[in-house]
């Protein structure tokens, strides 16, 4: 009986125990949540008060960051404001990059803002770069920055073009390493150093391909005829290299359907090829407009081949809305019409609208309407 007794008292020990633990692990966890909850609920609120999130963007940027006191970055705000942010702008950096929040300002946010500053970054251009790569404030200034930055900066030739190459670019940790390969493939096919900047300029993007892809892209430029050190050339790289056969066959093929020849297409590619660029269907309702409304030839578009590139909505119906009238009232002749869709707006209004509204005074009218194109 005692060894039974002992072993239900044992038992029963063992059972209070068992019970005393899982309160107190229940206690610990209750606590424990409650902490997490605070942290938690402390880390929106200052994300939607302090830096401009909404809520929803907030209960989705305090997943990847729990702030348990908001000392730090309260100081982080306070030096994107000093140096003239907005509200959206320091929302976009913390929303791209949260944990720009846990770093020392003056150490680590601050020399690197003064870095672009120093190179002639400054005002709205460094609100952008910083913008849109917020992870700037976060990356080794010694072993990163620098180097790219500089690197960067050897192919621009201003401070402004310079800050615009930033806004484009997509940064990564090894620039150099990655475009020096793509940057010598020009030079041995001859592209010049004018072109290179330009191209550092108007599509650094490009610059980071595989070597095997962009030499690709650099012969089959060449192959269809423009010189490495003509103008033209890096823009009908951009438009190549980012084209894949089926769609430039497309394109071609929309050409055809209006009766030009393959020497013809490749003659506008050589001028302007831009233009293929340009959607199946913008080009096609460009040529049928021109060619079929306008009875335009083909030699009528080789001069004035940028016209296929401007918007038929914002553009080209309303300006011939205009246009169409003072041909009817021999107020302007149809050689004319390529020059006219080629000004400038105020240009455009104060030689075709303005000029003759005491003899046409609903041209205004008619052309700020955006009537579009009249039946014929």
């Amino acid at each position: 009986m005692f060894r039974l007794l002992c072993g239900r008292t044992s038992q029963l020990r063992w059972v209070g125990d068992y019970s005393s633990r899982l309160c107190f692990l229940q206690t610990s966890s209750l606590r424990f949540n409650s902490s997490a909850a605070n942290e938690s609920t402390l880390t929106s609120d200052f994300l939607i008060n302090s830096c401009g999130l909404s809520p929803e963007s907030a209960l989705r940027v305090s997943k990847s960051i729990d702030l348990k006191t908001t000392a730090k970055a309260d100081s982080v705000v306070a030096l994107f404001k000093d140096y003239g942010f907005t509200q959206p702008q320091i929302s976009n950096i913390i929303t791209f990059n949260p944990n720009v929040l846990r770093v020392d300002p003056m150490k680590k946010l601050k020399p690197k803002i003064e870095l672009l500053r120093d190179m002639g970054i400054s005002g709205t251009n460094l609100a952008k770069i910083l913008t849109r790569y917020a992870n700037f404030l976060t990356a080794s200034l010694e072993r990163e920055l620098v180097p790219n930055l500089e690197f960067i900066r050897s192919f621009i030739d201003t401070n402004e073009r310079f800050a615009i190459t930033l806004t484009r670019l997509t940064w990564c940790t090894r620039l150099p390493e990655i475009m020096t390969p793509n940057i010598e493939i020009l030079r041995d096919h001859g592209v010049t150093e004018s072109n290179i900047s330009r191209l550092m300029f108007l599509h650094p993007r490009l610059l980071i391909w595989k070597s095997e892809q962009f030499k690709w892209a650099v012969l089959r430029v060449k192959e269809m005829g423009l010189e490495p050190s003509s103008s033209p050339f890096i823009p009908a790289f951009r438009v190549l290299s980012g084209m894949k056969n089926p769609t430039w066959e497309a394109k071609l093929a929309v050409f055809s359907s209006f009766g030009w020849s393959s020497d013809d297409i490749l003659f506008l590619f050589r001028k302007l090829p831009t233009i293929f660029g340009l959607s199946e269907k913008r080009i096609g309702a460009g040529l049928d407009f021109f060619m079929n409304k306008l009875n335009w030839t083909i030699a009528d578009i080789m001069k004035y081949p940028g016209i296929l590139q401007l918007s038929l909505e914002k553009r080209i119906f309303p300006r011939f809305s205009v246009i169409q009238v003072l041909l009817v009232k021999g107020l302007m002749k149809k050689k004319s019409i390529g020059t006219a869709m080629r000004l400038t707006e105020d240009k455009f209004l104060n030689k075709y609208v303005y000029k003759y509204l005491h003899k046409q005074p609903h041209l205004l009218k008619l052309y700020e309407s955006k009537m579009g194109i009249l039946e014929s």
